[in-house]
């Protein structure tokens, strides 16, 4: 159990600490947000929109007061070759909190727990240092897949922004790797 807690705990802090150097550091995000000088403007337009925080997609479907998805095809056809946006609305003001850090780690501990219980499930087949690493890697591939680039596919998230959640997810998976194949190297 002990051995299980230290992967555990020093492979989050490996995943926190790439993440951290990632976005405030290292050039990795250095354009993954663009800046309008319109800034204000538009703020000013969303503030008096009387809008709840959430996701909105502009063009979009009235979807108030209906429990499915409905005329998705219509308005794919009426809104063919117009410009579209993705607006992620909040009143509270985008300031770094400490219970955002807290959160970041624990849920970094709950992903690299899960890397640690596979490792430990399959330690009789990953017997050197290179497949324990790439079974780590795998996770690393796996959330890169089923997340950032279906973003990219479906909610048509830029390139410029997904290239850097994509980056970050194989250095941190790496990284960890490294450890978890270095820490495993006798069970």
């Amino acid at each position: 159990m002990k051995k299980f807690i230290i992967a555990s705990l020093v492979g989050a802090i490996i995943i926190f600490v790439w993440s951290a150097l990632s976005w405030m550091f290292l050039p990795v995000h250095t354009h993954s947000m663009r800046y309008t000088p319109k800034q204000d403007t538009i703020l000013n337009v969303l503030n008096s929109s009387s809008l709840e925080t959430g996701v909105y997609e502009i063009p979009g479907v009235d979807n108030r007061n209906i429990g499915m998805w409905k005329d998705g095809n219509y308005m794919n056809k009426k809104n063919e070759g117009k410009p579209f946006a993705m607006i992620i609305y909040g009143k509270g003001g985008k300031v770094m909190n400490p219970c955002q850090m807290i959160t970041g780690l624990v849920i970094d501990l709950l992903a690299v727990m899960a890397a640690v219980i596979l490792l430990a499930m399959s330690k009789d087949k990953l017997k050197t240092f290179f497949m324990r690493w790439w079974a780590v890697m795998l996770i690393g591939f796996i959330v890169a897949l089923n997340s950032y680039l279906l973003e990219w596919n479906w909610m048509q998230f830029p390139w410029h922004f997904i290239k850097g959640e994509v980056v970050d997810t194989f250095m941190e998976w790496g990284l960890c790797g490294v450890w978890l194949a270095w820490y495993f190297r006798k069970v």
